[in-house]
């Protein structure tokens, strides 16, 4: 090869080296061996698309901090859930007295094992009496929420109620460990129907206070009682418009004077013009009257009320005269009283038409277990009317109450009308403590309770109340064991 020519040969090498592409190799990969062939790099694929799964809806809960031992309270027992909510599935239950361990969370249940959670408000804590335990001292306040609210005298579904209150009361107290409200010594509200907003339910005032506030009685006939709730005894009773002025207590109920007590649920912040003779204002120099027996027998009375024991009677055409007491009743001498639904204001021997007998007249002197009946029916006078209801915490329709009644008494009733009206003996002298029934089968029944009077609880907004009876009466019950 000429000088020439090797000159031309490292001229195009050099040319066609400068032409060709310059590969470099990325720091972390390692040449492969010169004997191993080089595959070609593949590219990366984007990952599949996955169908989201959802999540279960978990209601906060907060780490645990300790661990609870608390004993189902409820009489009917608890059910287990798969989560801290009624919304979760039922996954087994626990009997009354049942000890459980585990611990709570924010919104109240008690967590005891994996997906298995129990509403601490139907638990109590072991060895705590009326609750405090893990709910701290921090007085809190808070409003009723429900139409009307059960007050307990413990923390848990399974203590008795011992008063009740009205939407818009307002509380203070402090929580339990199980979510209850203490507000004094042996009284108890479930935080479930409590809120921490005033829901404006008109509850009487709030926590008591001393503002004095003007009411008339909304219900025919107004049990006033010896203390803030039902089970104190009654000492008197007002009808319809009779005008009141007092203080609320914390648990809804209006004191009035001299310790007596008035359910806010039988009242009216307007006057319903029921014509009661100016409430609490006796009239200084009463009129005397003159009035006329209507019935062929009427009971007298030492007091103005059923609930006074009979001290005589008087025949058709009688005429007495007194003068009447805020309630209606006819005072005559020597502390002797007589409703004024037996009497009339003209003579009936007269040729006037007298007013007619509502029914038979009872005899003179009810015996031992008809009075008792009598007295347990006037211990729920002013129950609100709730259809299906069947006690004094949730309210009554006509026969729960009759049923509730006459149970508390030891005697058995089923739980209709009819099916009473079908259960009871018929009668057509009846005496106080028989069933008044309305129609045949029956879709109404109230207690008779003698001079054309009964006790009975009839439609929404209406009180459990003391009437004279009206008219479609299709017939008398004897309950059995009654005699």
């Amino acid at each position: 090869m000429t000088l020439s020519t090797r000159r031309l040969s490292r001229t195009m090498i050099a040319v066609t080296a400068a032409a060709a592409p310059v590969v470099t190799l990325a720091p972390a990969v390692q040449a492969a061996p010169a004997s191993t062939p080089q595959l070609p790099q593949q590219p990366l694929l984007p990952n599949a698309p996955t169908t989201p799964v959802a999540q279960p809806r978990i209601l906060p809960t907060p780490a645990p901090t300790s661990t609870v031992t608390m004993e189902v309270s409820a009489s009917a027992g608890v059910n287990v859930r798969s989560g801290p909510s009624t919304s979760y599935g039922v996954v087994g239950g626990y009997a009354r007295g049942k000890q459980l361990t585990g611990t709570l969370t924010s919104n109240n249940w008690l967590k005891i094992g994996e997906n298995r959670f129990v509403a601490a408000w139907n638990l109590t804590r072991v060895g705590s009496e009326g609750g405090g335990g893990g709910g701290g001292t921090q007085e809190v306040t808070r409003w009723m929420d429900a139409s009307i609210g059960n007050i307990r005298s413990g923390p848990g579904l399974g203590h008795p109620v011992v008063t009740t209150m009205r939407k818009g009361t307002k509380v203070q107290g402090t929580w339990t460990n199980n979510g209850w409200l203490k507000i004094s010594s042996g009284k108890f509200v479930s935080g479930t129907i409590l809120t921490s907003t005033d829901p404006g339910g008109g509850g009487g005032g709030g926590g008591g206070g001393a503002q004095e506030v003007t009411q008339w009685m909304e219900a025919s006939i107004g049990n006033v009682r010896s203390g803030p709730g039902l089970g104190h005894s009654v000492v008197t009773t007002m009808r319809k418009g009779t005008k009141v002025q007092g203080t609320w207590t914390s648990n809804g109920w209006l004191e009035i004077s001299g310790g007596r007590f008035i359910s806010g649920t039988i009242l009216t912040g307007t006057n319903p013009g029921g014509g009661g003779g100016g409430g609490e204002q006796p009239d200084p120099s009463p009129s005397e009257v003159t009035r006329w027996v209507t019935p062929s027998l009427a009971n007298v009375r030492s007091g103005p009320s059923t609930s006074y024991s009979v001290v005589g009677s008087k025949a058709r055409g009688t005429k007495v005269t007194g003068t009447l007491t805020s309630n209606g009743w006819l005072k005559m001498a020597g502390s002797q009283y007589m409703a004024s639904s037996v009497l009339t204001a003209s003579d009936p021997g007269s040729g006037s038409t007298p007013a007619p007998a509502p029914a038979p007249a009872p005899d003179p002197a009810p015996t031992a277990t008809r009075q008792l009946i009598l007295d347990t029916a006037a211990k729920y006078l002013g129950t609100p009317y709730k259809w299906g209801g069947n006690s004094p915490q949730e309210g009554f329709d006509c026969s729960g109450y009759t049923k509730y009644v006459f149970a508390e008494v030891g005697l058995t009733l089923p739980r209709t009308a009819a099916m009473q009206q079908a259960a009871t003996t018929p009668v057509s002298n009846p005496q106080p403590g028989d069933l008044v029934f309305h129609g045949s089968p029956a879709y109404h029944v109230g207690i008779y309770a003698g001079d054309g009077m009964m006790y009975d609880t009839g439609r929404p907004g209406v009180p459990t109340q003391y009437r004279a009876i009206f008219s479609g009466v299709s017939g008398y019950g004897r309950v059995d064991g009654v005699g």
